[in-house]
């Protein structure tokens, strides 16, 4: 591991954080970030993505100096737990791992799953909704074709492959045992899919995992944040784009959510875009090994309850709900 300043004593002196939400994009990570960080008992990041670690997983692997990543906690009050959420982080594997163990204090860390079908189409809208990540008009089916194609070449992650790498995050199951084996009880999995129908619950789950007092009624808005839309106005949706990016409203939610409602009246278009019933069972039969490979490894940590695209991997002969 690399890193141009800063030791292992720098990161105890309660700077970093010891909450991390370190995976995977598109599985509710923003949400569930924003959720914790209502609790007055936890101090979130000024940034939701500080991707500390990413260039030992996607860079040259020398970090940047720790007073950096300190940082973004300055503001924080002596706070039980300082949090950050880095998505990125989940497939980086053991040199990420190596590292937050050696650096952050007694961290704790948090892994989203989401049906790896459902958020490879929702990584495809999103991408496409960003206006210049994908090549414009291309279709779904040209999207998947060149994420097998990474997969079945067995393409290391790299910045002309980055795009379609969704396929081959999506089998979650070989990146797990690095974080398990690195963090043991204090590896929370949490699904997105659980998240999405009961956002209270879970909350107050995951509170009960870290050992806080359950926040009082009406304490935390339950937004949904970091949702794909799909836009009226191409000049709208740049413009939102570009002053989310410059950060004009990132520091101010409570504003932010009114400004999003009227957003959406103006820009939204209603929903009427839906997956191909064959592509959808060309890739559920893609990830159904890997599925069934990690929900077996989630049995064997205790985990019972599983969501629907776990419990049909383990009994393959069932069929999906009609379309």
């Amino acid at each position: 591991m690399g890193t141009s300043s800063g030791t292992a004593t720098d990161a105890r002196t309660g700077a970093l954080p010891n909450l991390v939400i370190a995976g995977v994009g598109k599985a509710g990570t923003t949400s569930l970030f924003w959720y914790l960080a209502q609790h007055p008992d936890v101090c979130a990041s000024d940034v939701k993505e500080i991707q500390y670690f990413t260039p030992l997983s996607e860079g040259d692997g020398v970090l940047p100096p720790i007073a950096d990543y300190a940082g973004h906690f300055r503001d924080c009050q002596g706070e039980r737990f300082r949090l950050e959420a880095s998505p990125q982080y989940f497939h980086g594997g053991a040199p990420i791992v190596e590292a937050m163990r050696t650096l952050l204090p007694s961290p704790r860390v948090i892994v989203m799953f989401r049906d790896p079908v459902d958020r490879l189409w929702s990584q495809f809208r999103f991408m496409r909704s960003r206006l210049a990540d994908l090549p414009e008009g291309m279709r779904f089916e040209d999207y998947v074709t060149a994420c097998r194609k990474v997969r079945d070449g067995n393409e290391p992650f790299s910045p002309e492959n980055r795009l379609y790498w969704t396929i081959q995050g999506g089998f979650y199951d070989e990146y797990l045992d690095p974080w398990v084996d690195g963090f043991g009880d204090d590896l929370r999995v949490i699904f997105f899919e659980d998240l999405a129908g009961a956002p209270e619950g879970v909350t107050l789950d995951a509170c009960t995992w870290l050992g806080l007092e359950p926040p009082g009624p009406g304490a935390i808005s339950y937004s949904v944040e970091n949702r794909t839309i799909q836009y009226r106005s191409r000049w709208l949706q740049r413009f939102a784009l570009a002053a989310n990016r410059e950060g004009r409203l990132g520091d101010k939610r409570r504003l932010k959510e009114p400004l999003r409602k009227v957003y959406y009246a103006l820009n939204r278009r209603p929903e009427a875009e839906r997956m191909a019933p064959d592509t959808r069972r060309e890739l559920e039969a893609l990830f159904a090994p890997g599925n069934a490979a990690l929900a077996a490894r989630l049995r064997s940590f205790g985990y019972l309850q599983l969501p629907a695209w776990l419990t049909r991997a383990e009994s393959p002969t069932d069929t999906h709900p009609p379309d």
